[in-house]
């Protein structure tokens, strides 16, 4: 197995808790030529592994609308680059109705491009443009700025695709700031980018229109945000806190990252008997706290300034949307279904063989660093590993117990709801694995995977 035969001790840190990313204090710039040129090199490394991430998903950028509410999600983004937040049971618009229409998807065809009225009631949830009682604003402001209203119907829908690829950037540019942070090699940086931005859903996210796009960014925005706070041995509260809501105004699932990471400094604080100031524990855990309290406070804030707004009761609307699932009690299997969607990050829609290998050499490998004691990993390694499966159980618990409490809904976590962690998730593998680990899990198998995909055209 890849977790026992690739996975190396931890570098010699004392008990700083920046040791769970393997940063060294004292060489974060190290000589200047050499930190020039590491930060060229990851620009490159950064440029290829988008453009690889592009190729792979340009099929789906091409295709009708996705089957994970894509539609609603689109017409969030055409109300909002018409000035307009839209509310809780605004019907989806016409605009939206006719390229739906048009493009077809999700098992439906096209019903034609003409210019017509269209009945809503036709149209999935009765034409409510439903993401508006989920959905916070932010995730979907990159669309903004490629969508366009002016051209064939068609032509909208691929153009605003391309929303997501600027997501991608912007997660590419975050993750190379964090990869900076915690001082990691250029193969290690390679490593965390391939796991963020080669996953097949995130490539699937950002090649669609969605909010689960912001997802990669939010998880390392989350991710530096500490790291720098620990750098300053300061709190940084109002930085922490200001980082969360701008978190939770993105989606309030989102809360997962910094949920993770927190849980990850507990589990090592209490292996190794750490015991802290008052002062000290602000200092540690002030501003990772703030982030999460931040992205509740902001994401249960813009769902009460719905409820406000709301045209219709967004209970009417959630039946509409998830009324035809339901169930007399919580079910067991739909927690199972979560959790076996969080443990797929790596390879849900993808039906490239490939891709399952490398979602097991990964999920491998975080699992070895917890089970495996001794010389495999240190404390704070092993903890951070251990928090990760901790936050897949707590979303595919927390989210179909949620849908139950509001209507008996019945619907697992699906994986996409994962994607905040993979930042945590490649640091943590970054900063464990032997050369051998990072060669398999960050270029080979990734590798291979895009191109039996793009080979066989299996998408």
């Amino acid at each position: 197995m890849v977790y026992a035969t690739a996975v190396r001790g931890p570098r010699a840190m004392g008990s700083s808790l920046l040791a769970w990313t393997g940063m060294r204090p004292g060489t974060r710039f190290g000589h200047r030529r050499a930190g020039v040129r590491w930060i060229v090199w990851s620009c490159v490394i950064a440029v290829a592994v988008l453009l690889i991430s592009l190729a792979a998903g340009n099929h789906q950028r091409h295709e009708g609308f996705s089957v994970f509410d894509e539609g609603a999600h689109f017409d969030y983004v055409l109300q909002l680059a018409h000035g307009d937040v839209p509310r809780s049971g605004q019907l989806i618009s016409q605009e939206t109705m006719r390229v739906v229409s048009c493009v077809g998807g999700f098992d439906e065809p096209a019903h034609g491009c003409g210019v017509a009225h269209r009945n809503p009631a036709h149209f999935p949830a009765h034409g409510y443009s439903y993401e508006a009682t989920q959905q916070a604003p932010l995730g979907y402001l990159p669309y903004i700025l490629t969508a366009r209203s002016d051209v064939a119907p068609q032509s909208a829908l691929y153009d605003a695709r391309w929303g997501g690829f600027i997501w991608s950037v912007i997660g590419a540019a975050l993750l190379v700031w964090v990869g900076w942070l915690a001082d990691l090699s250029l193969l290690e940086l390679c490593t965390v980018l391939s796991i963020c931005l080669l996953s097949p859903v995130q490539v699937y996210a950002a090649s669609t229109v969605t909010s689960d796009s912001a997802a990669v960014p939010a998880g390392a925005l989350v991710v530096a945000t500490y790291l720098v706070a620990r750098r300053r041995q300061t709190a940084m509260a109002g930085v922490g806190l200001a980082v969360g809501i701008l978190v939770g105004l993105m989606k309030g699932l989102f809360v997962v990252a910094p949920f993770v990471v927190l849980v990850g400094l507990v589990i090592a604080d209490v292996a190794q008997h750490h015991k802290l100031s008052r002062a000290g524990l602000w200092r540690r855990y002030g501003c990772i706290v703030l982030m999460l309290l931040g992205v509740i406070a902001a994401y249960s804030g813009w769902v009460l300034l719905q409820d406000a707004r709301a045209i219709v009761s967004p209970s009417v609307v959630l039946h509409a949307l998830q009324g035809f699932q339901t169930s007399t009690y919580p079910l067991p299997s739909t927690f199972l279904t979560g959790v076996e969607g969080g443990l797929s990050a790596l390879t849900a829609y993808a039906p490239a063989a490939l891709y399952v290998f490398w979602n097991l050499a990964v999920y491998g490998s975080l699992a070895g660093l917890v089970v495996l004691k001794g010389p495999v990993a240190g404390p704070q390694l092993r903890a951070m590993a251990a928090a990760i499966f901790i936050g897949i159980v707590m979303l595919a618990a927390a989210f179909p117990l949620t849908n139950f409490i509001l209507g008996h809904y019945n619907f697992p976590a699906p994986a996409r709801y994962a994607l905040p962690l993979l930042p945590i998730m490649g640091i943590v593998l970054a900063r464990a694995l032997r050369l051998r680990g990072l060669l398999l899990i960050g270029i080979l198998l990734p590798g291979l995977a895009v191109i039996d995909q793009l080979a066989t055209g299996q998408f």
